[in-house]
């Protein structure tokens, strides 16, 4: 991919995957191609509570990683207050800076209906009650989700974003109603992703994320390799080509927007 010239600001992968379970040995080889590649500073989330230890190491040991922890709703049968109570103990972690991922998924369904809002009021109430913002995961379940975070206090202390957003234009009132931010990843780059290309034109700057979801959802231009964060840049390049806007100036407001939302520091340059 063409090097794009770092900046002060740089880019962020506001949602990444960058665990063994996913890239075994080479992790840390993946960290430091992104690093190389302009990717200043990354959200490392959970999606089950197993490997909390191992998102706490990489962390500590980069200063420019962040982690969240949550359960994410294909686990969310799983969820009991052993998981509110880990979650909350762990959420002190300096590097810790949202509960999730979490939400619901009615597409594949691997937990029941009933566990999946259980487990996602419960991490909205948690991410309100710790002053951290959550991260939701929604598919197919746009109606249930809006009102639930509705009814748990978007607005009113519960601040967040839909991750790897997948919605249309349609989606976007009752997601400014709710004051979130919406966040892109390769998706936007596929060729059939109209109805979300018509939504990213329209996004409030101020409202737009970048993200890479990895391993998952590599941007067109490097379909069929496993995704990384460098990747990210290709989001941000087909975000501007809608835009009409250009690669840094969506870089910039992204990482701004980030920084505000999960409070992250001016990253370490090396």
């Amino acid at each position: 991919m063409k090097e794009l010239p770092k900046h002060s600001v740089g880019i962020i992968d506001s949602h990444a995957h960058v665990v063994k379970e996913f890239f075994g040995e080479e992790r840390e080889e993946v960290i430091q191609r992104s690093f190389d590649q302009g990717v200043v500073q990354m959200v490392n989330p959970g999606v089950v509570l197993t490997n909390v230890g191992e998102l706490v190491d990489i962390a500590d040991r980069h200063p420019n990683i962040y982690i969240a922890l949550g359960l994410h709703p294909h686990e969310a049968k799983d969820w009991t207050q052993d998981s509110e109570d880990l979650i909350e103990k762990m959420s002190s972690h300096p590097k810790v800076v949202g509960v999730g991922e979490c939400g619901l998924d009615f597409f594949y369904n691997n937990s029941d209906h009933d566990s999946q809002v259980k487990c996602f009021r419960a991490q909205c109430r948690l991410a309100k009650r710790l002053n951290k913002p959550i991260i939701v995961h929604c598919r197919d379940a746009w109606d249930e989700a809006f009102d639930i975070l509705q009814e748990e206090g978007a607005g009113k202390g519960l601040r967040g974003v839909f991750h790897c957003f997948t919605g249309g234009p349609e989606h976007l009132p009752r997601i400014a109603e709710l004051d979130f931010y919406v966040s892109f990843s390769g998706i936007v780059t596929f060729p059939n992703a109209k109805a979300l290309q018509e939504a990213a034109k329209t996004v409030p700057e101020n409202r737009i994320l970048v993200e890479t979801d990895c391993p998952f959802l590599a941007p067109q231009k490097v379909r069929g390799k496993k995704n990384e964060p460098q990747y990210v840049w290709y989001v941000a390049e087909k975000l501007a080509e809608l835009r009409g806007s250009s690669v840094e100036q969506i870089a910039r407001s992204a990482a701004d927007n980030t920084r505000l939302l999960f409070s992250l520091p001016v990253p370490i340059l090396n």
